[in-house]
């Protein structure tokens, strides 16, 4: 082979691995930018973009767990905007961004309620994160657990009703997957949230006190 064929072939095979390391890097530094990101968020930053995804993920539906005081129950929310329905074996609840309903089986009772921030709050822990997070202070967690980002949620007054919330976030989402609230009186409620689905759109009537469903139960309005 020529030498003038040789140096062709050197620097045609040249060209090529140039190309691929470029290739490499670009798609090396597309996997490490979010995570990069990520590291760069301040703890209220990422609340903030955690507060941000939920008020953009239209629709949502998620399995969720609640623990308190050796008592546990499960069940299925549903949530789109200030809207929300939960349903357990004990307890199923309504709240149409105005009004909300609770049937309670074991007493065939419905009561019916203008519920105040803190009883929301209370009752949806999606709508403590999203509509009352300017209250508290924002900090990371010491102790963080491998795939998942905890924010400790320390109240800026006691009128918050909470000594503290741990919020844990899931980063390649931004959707909460557990919370811990320890409130000021009272044993800690952790929720742990799952198989969350988002970007759905419920009909109105999902949010709202279906009578037909429970014809023999009594309305007890507290409004």
């Amino acid at each position: 082979m020529s030498e003038r064929l040789m140096n062709m072939e050197n620097n045609s095979l040249m060209s090529i691995f140039v190309s691929k390391m470029k290739v490499a890097v670009i798609v090396l530094g597309a996997l490490l930018f979010p995570f990069i990101g990520q590291a760069e968020m301040t703890a209220p930053q990422f609340v903030a973009a955690c507060n941000a995804n939920i008020k953009q993920a239209g629709g949502i539906t998620a399995s969720f767990s609640m623990s308190s005081g050796g008592q546990k129950t499960s069940g299925i929310i549903k949530t789109e905007g200030t809207k929300f329905a939960i349903e357990t074996k004990s307890m199923s609840t309504w709240y149409d961004g105005k009004s909300m309903w609770t049937y309670n089986p074991r007493s065939n009772e419905t009561t019916l309620v203008r519920p105040t921030q803190a009883e929301l709050a209370e009752t949806n822990p999606l709508h403590l994160i999203s509509s009352r997070i300017s209250q508290f202070t924002a900090s990371y967690a010491k102790n963080q657990t491998a795939g998942v980002k905890t924010i400790v949620l320390t109240p800026k007054s006691k009128q918050t009703g909470f000594k503290s919330l741990h919020l844990t976030v899931d980063p390649k989402t931004m959707l909460p997957v557990k919370l811990v609230a320890v409130p000021t009186s009272g044993q800690a409620v952790t929720v742990s949230l799952s198989s969350v689905k988002t970007g759905l759109k419920h009909p109105a009537s999902t949010f709202v006190y279906q009578k037909s469903r429970y014809p023999k139960a009594t309305i007890v309005d507290l409004r």
